[in-house]
């Protein structure tokens, strides 16, 4: 893996912990001696499926860019962070060269708002049509909607993931424009 992916990789996977979805993320533990395994890959969370299993998936953001500011949010756009962006095909090869590594079975992929949230939607959902069409990735693939984003677009991506979600910021029009300005209550409650 080349250094400018490791770099994003830490900077999206830093960004990514603060969505609440796995049960656990972010841990740092390395083998000392003779002790079995590592904890310090980036990025790795824990769900669980249907049947109880227990699944490592990837937690990354395809960008942390984000154009509203949200005072709630680490990726607002007034936040001094560093910004980095995965391509949707960089984000489909780190995949599935974690998957390879047996680092993780699925993906959990969120993202800042770039452009418009259509614009952003269609650049996930590029990531997963990669993983499904080119790579045959069948593992688990967990994909946060983009508030105001289409219903076509919505539905298209719900065809492709095995679970999707969507944060509801606060339940007032009133407490919303307090702390997003940017949003609106429609556009949280459509998806």
């Amino acid at each position: 893996m080349n250094e400018k992916i490791i770099a994003k990789l830490e900077i999206l996977a830093e960004s990514a912990k603060y969505d609440v979805s796995c049960s656990s993320s972010g841990s740092t533990r390395r083998n000392k001696n003779k002790g079995i395994g590592n904890a310090s890959k980036s990025g790795i969370c824990h769900t669980f499926t249907a049947d109880g299993r227990c699944v490592s998936l990837l937690k990354i953001m395809l960008t942390n860019y984000c154009m509203f500011d949200c005072a709630y949010c680490i990726n607002r756009q007034s936040n001094d962070i560093p910004r980095a962006g995965f391509t949707p095909r960089e984000l489909a090869d780190l995949t599935i060269e974690f998957y390879r590594r047996n680092y993780i079975e699925g993906l959990f992929i969120s993202s800042g708002i770039v452009r418009s949230p259509d614009h952003t939607m269609e650049r996930m959902i590029r990531v997963v049509k990669i993983l499904r069409t080119e790579h045959h990735f069948n593992g688990y693939i967990h994909m946060k909607a983009i508030p105001g984003a289409s219903d076509e677009l919505i539905n298209q991506a719900g065809l492709l993931v095995d679970r999707m979600s969507v944060n509801l910021e606060i339940p007032t029009e009133e407490n919303l424009k307090l702390l997003a300005p940017d949003k609106d209550h429609k556009s949280i409650y459509q998806p």
